[in-house]
């Protein structure tokens, strides 16, 4: 006679478990995206509702100074969240095809453009000052975007393409005041006959070195945390102080020791380049480049890169290795080529991180849906059973029992002991209001 309750009791404690399983899944999605104030505080994972912290163990893991909170690295290797980075956002098969149809289509224009690149056209000087200075914004835009990506992911790899792209924008300079009949007959900076071509070859010959060593650390590096924030501080100053004495560097020798490079120009005409086999050993660099980014797996940076550096192929090709003077028509098509490959970079990293961010407001608000949706379906059945204390008294339970989790474990600093010790009493505050209410009433 006893079998019939027991039975029904069982019919209608189950769902209740299932609707708390569900409710703690779409909790952790919520916290996780929304980025709880415990991150920020003391510099580990929020709870997460009944089940395990987001990545709390790779955050204690990778260091107890509390400054690295400041960084959301507690989604760094949790698996699918590392796809809210663009720098480790795999490519999808619609970009790869969007890729291949861009790279076959500036190799077309490239082969239609070849035949005609040594006619002669008229100068223009003033395409170089306007030409180089929309080059120089967009390569300084894309290295500050890469910075911040360096600094989310901690990766040295992003690091370096930054500083690439950073070495370019300031190179830029010196070759567009030093270019002759810009800003003054023989140019500026004390700039010789030979210094704007020179200039030319280190901008193009160093920006394919960083891309280099960007793809082989990329294939090396497992993505962990450096040591301290104090670490990506002094990682990015050295970077920008590096490059910037390495282009005063190239431009001193370019210009003071004008007289101690090999001859490459005469007058106009810069065919000397191709004959000592400087510009070709630039092209074959660069294509080097495009060879060392091939992966199977591509990331979205990976692949767009791939494409900036399959077009600047043809921007070398045409302006330095085919053509063989300036102002003629493969100096114009090849810088324009440079600037369209310039852009294209840019142009991802802001397409993609617009969707990125759209992907992660939409998932944060459809788990608000869910999570009033479950709300609401279990209010009335806790209500009619007389059992539990209520969504609010199960989310407070497990956020105190994780917080005790969390101080018995021993591997916090003493911020960190003293903002958990904290956030555990304003818990067990609401927890215990909450117990009285009902007494009151």
């Amino acid at each position: 006679m006893q079998a019939a309750p027991e039975s029904s009791s069982k019919t209608t404690v189950a769902p209740d478990k299932d609707k708390q399983a569900g409710l703690s899944a779409i909790m952790r999605k919520l916290r996780c995206l929304t980025k709880h104030r415990v991150c920020g505080m003391a510099g580990v994972a929020p709870p997460s509702s009944g089940i395990a912290p987001c990545n709390f163990n790779a955050i204690i893991g990778a260091g107890t100074e509390a400054t690295r909170s400041r960084l959301p690295m507690n989604v760094i290797g949790s698996g699918g969240t590392r796809r809210q980075f663009l720098a480790t956002a795999t490519a999808s098969q619609a970009d790869k095809r969007v890729a291949v149809v861009i790279a076959a289509v500036s190799l077309i224009a490239f082969a239609v453009a070849v035949p005609f690149a040594r006619t002669p056209l008229a100068p223009m000087p003033a395409f170089i000052p306007s030409y180089e200075a929309a080059l120089f914004l967009i390569d300084l835009v894309t290295a500050v975007l890469l910075y911040d990506q360096a600094i989310r992911v901690r990766s040295y790899a992003v690091l370096v393409l930054a500083a690439g792209y950073l070495f370019d924008a300031l190179i830029i300079v010196p070759h567009a005041l030093s270019f002759p009949g810009a800003f003054a007959p023989g140019g500026l900076l004390g700039a010789g006959p030979q210094t704007t071509a020179w200039l030319y070859v280190f901008w193009h010959g160093g920006f394919p070195l960083f891309v280099i060593g960007y793809a082989i650390m990329r294939r090396h590096e497992p993505f962990r945390g450096w040591p301290s924030a104090l670490g990506v501080k002094l990682s990015i100053l050295a970077s920008v102080v590096i490059v910037a004495v390495v282009v005063l560097l190239l431009t001193l020798l370019a210009t003071a020791g004008h007289d101690r490079l090999p001859t490459v120009m005469r007058g106009s005409d810069y065919s000397l380049l191709v004959s000592k086999g400087i510009s070709p050993a630039v092209w074959v660099l660069t294509l080097i480049a495009v060879a060392a980014l091939w992966r199977r797996q591509s990331l979205v940076v990976d692949l767009w890169l791939m494409v900036v550096m399959w077009i600047w192929l043809f921007d070398i090709a045409l302006a330095a290795v085919i053509g063989s003077s300036r102002y003629d028509l493969g100096f114009y098509v090849g810088r324009i080529f440079g600037l369209v490959a310039a852009g294209f970079l840019l142009i991802t990293l802001l397409v993609e991180m617009a969707r990125l961010y759209a992907g992660a407001v939409g998932a944060a608000d459809n788990a608000e849906k869910k999570l009033l949706a479950l709300l609401r379906s279990q209010t009335p059945s806790t209500n009619r059973t007389g059992k539990g204390k209520g969504t609010d008294s199960f989310v407070q339970q497990q956020n105190i029992a994780h917080y005790r989790a969390l101080l018995e474990a021993g591997k916090l600093d003493d911020r960190q002991h003293a903002a958990i010790r904290k956030l555990l009493a304003e818990e067990e505050a609401k927890s215990t209001g909450m117990r009285s209410e009902p007494e009151a009433q």
